[in-house]
C-alpha cells in the first residue's frame, strides 16, 4: 500500500477513536440562537432560496480553472 495512503487511513482511524471520547454540551444560549435562526422568515419551508444557486454557481466559477500543483518531496 502507498505509504501516504496508509498514513491518511491511520489518521482517520485515530480521528475516529478520538471522536468516541470527545464530549461537548450545547448551552441554552447556543440552542436559543439556533432556534432564532431557524425561525427567521428566510429559513422557512417554501421560501424562495434561488439565491443559493447563484452563489454556488459563482463559487464553482471561481475555481473552474484551478489546477492541482504537484507536491514537492
Amino acid at each position: 500500500m502507498d505509504p501516504e495512503l496508509e498514513r491518511v487511513l491511520q489518521g482517520f482511524k485515530e480521528a475516529a477513536e478520538f471522536a468516541k471520547t470527545f464530549r461537548f454540551e450545547l448551552t441554552e444560549e447556543y440552542l436559543a440562537q439556533i432556534a432564532y435562526l431557524e425561525a427567521l422568515p428566510e429559513n422557512q419551508s417554501g421560501v424562495d432560496k434561488s439565491h443559493v444557486w447563484r452563489g454556488l454557481r459563482a463559487y464553482r466559477e471561481t475555481f473552474k480553472h484551478v489546477r492541482a500543483v504537484p507536491r514537492k518531496p
